[in-house]
């Protein structure tokens, strides 16, 4: 967007317009580039020209909590322009953002003699506040919402502890009593089944409570792709499923059991879109940079436009009767502390492929 068809100066005539662009400053920041901090004088009105602004709070953790954006055509920096107090939240760039910062002092100078625009920056305000509301109660509903199921998850688990333990207890048995490989092949499958279960149902409870723990040991990658074929060979049975790995024999640190996870969500919701299609996924990896890179391709249906943006976002699912809709958000909270980065380009008709890069050592 030019500045000169910026909406601020919607109410203005060219006059007062050529005048306030004269006073203007472009800036360009690239990404995740702090515009202003939560605490620091306002120091004028700053039009969007292109790219996404973010506002975030400071919690009591110490951690940024993203409350609105603005986006090409908005303005922002009012509210401490007119009261002086300073900023209440921190500004940063998403991506490459285009800015007219218009100084204090030269809007001063300009309301006093054109008191114009004002009726413009208080239908702003008005905007900026009910974004803001509304994304903070969105961001509250969620929180609550993860309570309810960390107390549920928590109950699950404690009821289950026993009978979990009898099945763990009655495969022992069998296998003491049954040497020959297939009965010790399946109860072994049996005791790693369960073992899932629990960690799969731990980690929900842990995520819940906001806890995102790593454990980092010494994991061959070939080894956790044997195990994941073993936990899930009905997948590989299937007649209209192919199932195709190929990762390097190398040496990564992480948490084998979340990293499992990573693979049986990306993985099972390939399947699960395929309904009942025959249908192809592929898992590779390769080592580049002291990173491990890993493509999970599918020729599925592709991710529905209405969730693509909001995809790794808590409780958004589609198209399914069960299900928490927390699989893909706590895909990606599992690749963000094992310091990874995980993204996914979609095709609707074609297919999906997740990007996953994950470095060799914590």
């Amino acid at each position: 967007m030019e500045i000169e068809s910026h909406p601020f100066f919607e109410n203005v005539s060219s006059t007062q317009r050529q005048k306030l662009i004269g006073y203007s400053i472009i800036e360009e920041y690239k990404p995740n580039v702090i515009i202003f901090e939560e605490g620091s004088n306002s120091d004028g009105i700053y039009l969007v020209l292109a790219g996404t602004v973010a506002f975030s709070k400071k919690t009591s953790e110490n951690a940024f909590r993203t409350v609105s954006y603005s986006t090409t055509g908005d303005f922002f920096g009012e509210i401490g322009f007119f009261t002086g107090e300073a900023r209440s939240l921190q500004a940063q760039s998403k991506g490459i953002v285009k800015l007219a910062r218009i100084p204090s002092d030269c809007l001063i100078k300009f309301f006093n003699s054109n008191p114009g625009p004002i009726h413009n920056i208080l239908q702003s305000i008005i905007s900026h506040l009910h974004d803001t509301t509304k994304h903070y109660v969105d961001d509250l509903v969620v929180h609550e919402k993860l309570a309810v199921l960390g107390n549920m998850v928590n109950t699950i688990i404690h009821d289950f502890k026993n009978p979990f333990c009898l099945i763990s207890l009655g495969a022992q048995i069998i296998m003491e009593s049954h040497t020959d490989e297939k009965t010790q092949k399946l109860c072994s499958n049996i005791e790693e089944q369960v073992q899932r279960m629990v960690d799969m149902a731990e980690e929900l409870a842990q995520f819940s409570r906001g806890e995102h723990k790593l454990k980092p040991e010494k994991i061959n990658l070939k080894t956790l792709l044997d195990r994941f074929r073993a936990l899930n060979f009905p997948f590989f049975q299937n007649d209209l499923i192919k199932i195709h790995i190929n990762v390097p024999e190398t040496i990564i640190e992480g948490e084998e059991s979340k990293l499992l996870r990573v693979l049986q969500n990306l993985v099972g919701n390939a399947i699960e879109s395929f309904e009942e299609n025959p249908g192809v996924i592929t898992v590779k990896g390769q080592i580049e940079d002291k990173n491990l890179k890993l493509e999970i391709k599918d020729n599925g249906p592709g991710i529905p436009v209405s969730i693509r943006e909001i995809f790794f976002d808590p409780f958004v699912t589609y198209g399914k009767s069960r299900g928490t809709g927390l699989g893909s958000t706590i895909v990606k909270s599992i690749v963000n502390i094992h310091n990874g980065k995980i993204s996914f380009k979609t095709k609707s008709g074609e297919g999906t492929t997740f990007y996953i890069t994950l470095p060799l050592n914590q």
